[in-house]
């Protein structure tokens, strides 16, 4: 089994940290400092989440018919019902056999490192979950009653709520498989959220229950993916990909929960964050084009941290905008090695522009929605 689980792991797409007392300290720098821009900004984003946790859990309250023990929005409680059903430990077991019996029928190593590495990763989720659960002993939102969240380890039954199990699991085995088949990633990882999001609406766990869920299903699907003497370069990996996501969580449930106000520090975050997400975006297609306006300290990296500053900052929260910025920064620094080894392509074909065309589209997208949607949520 082992042999059929390591053809498939990715060599060396994972920079190992090494000592600093070997010659390699500016690679390990270089590695390191990322990271560490990574780590702060995903402990704001579980210290601003953990905010709303309580928030989030009376009004998911408020949307259940007490008479039929239900969600009365039809749409949300189909959500919570295939959310629940596809986390089940079961349907992922299912899942990873069904790979391994394609992988062995057709004699494909794809899809039988998928299945055999998408079995370890939803196990060792399911054992690291469960031990946090009881270790931590934090207490069901359902017995919550006065607001105040505390915390009893080891005390058995009910008091197992962080991590999510569900949302650990369904994290691991999505990221093996998003790891093995890049195409079908973002389907794959959208799926992940739906079970992850379907324990929130059920009332069955916090909204950080399930953000620390995903991060170790994030963690434990690297480790289940890469080869085992890297898995310290593996969790790395993972907190630097997965921090970006927790942060634009953040920055979605501050942006639905706060109306807008006249304030003067919203007001010039709004309005900065507008500018510089334009100014961003403008870099970012003159370094595509490669257009002789294009300064040469421009790099893509910088001009996305630019984009992705700007989209925070319209949050209208300093919070938000140090978590983003902490984000951007680790961005910039991880790709900028990579650029510089690069260097600018010599042509610009159509499917570039095409690409290019559909990021700046997307971008705009996001930055009208972050208007449009401002205290849509009364909480």
């Amino acid at each position: 089994m082992d042999d059929h689980i390591s053809q498939g792991r990715n060599p060396v797409s994972i920079a190992p940290y090494t000592s600093p007392l070997t010659p390699h300290v500016s690679v390990q720098l270089v590695n390191l400092v990322p990271l560490l821009f990574s780590c702060a900004a995903l402990i704001l984003a579980f210290v601003g989440l953990f905010e709303w946790d309580v928030p989030l859990t009376r009004f998911i309250r408020s949307l259940n018919d007490f008479h039929m023990d239900h969600l009365a929005n039809p749409w949300l409680a189909q959500l919570s019902d295939i959310g629940d059903r596809l986390g089940k430990g079961e349907s992922l077991v299912i899942l990873s056999l069904a790979l391994l019996a394609v992988g062995y029928g057709l004699k494909h190593p794809l899809w039988k490192d998928a299945g055999w590495q998408s079995l370890i990763s939803h196990g060792l989720a399911a054992l690291s979950a469960n031990i946090l659960k009881h270790v931590i002993g934090r207490p069901r939102p359902k017995f919550m009653h006065a607001g105040n969240i505390e915390f009893s380890p080891v005390s058995g039954s009910g008091w197992d709520s962080f991590p999510s199990g569900h949302a650990a699991a369904a994290f691991a085995v999505a990221t093996v498989l998003a790891t093995k088949f890049p195409r079908a990633k973002w389907p794959i990882l959208v799926m992940a959220a739906v079970i992850a999001a379907s324990r929130i609406i059920r009332g069955s766990h916090y909204l950080t229950d399930v953000a620390g869920g995903a991060a170790l299903g994030c963690i434990m699907g690297m480790i289940a993916v890469h080869p085992w003497r890297e898995w310290y370069g593996s969790v790395g990996v993972a907190v630097c990909r997965m921090t970006p996501f927790f942060v634009a969580t953040l920055a979605l449930v501050w942006t639905i929960v706060h109306l807008p106000t006249e304030s003067w520090p919203f007001q010039q975050l709004l309005w900065s964050g507008l500018v510089l997400t334009l100014v961003g975006l403008a870099g970012h297609v003159l370094w595509t084009v490669q257009s002789s306006w294009c300064p040469g300290w421009l790099s893509g990296a910088l001009a996305r941290g630019l984009v992705g500053l700007g989209l925070g900052m319209t949050a209208g929260s300093l919070f938000v905008t140090a978590a983003v910025f902490l984000v951007c920064v680790a961005h910039w620094l991880d790709e900028r090695p990579r650029q510089t080894e690069n260097g600018a392509e010599g042509h610009v074909g159509a499917r570039a522009v095409m690409v290019e065309g559909l990021f700046v589209a997307a971008m705009l997208l996001v930055l009208g929605a972050s208007y449009a949607l401002k205290g849509i949520v009364p909480m």
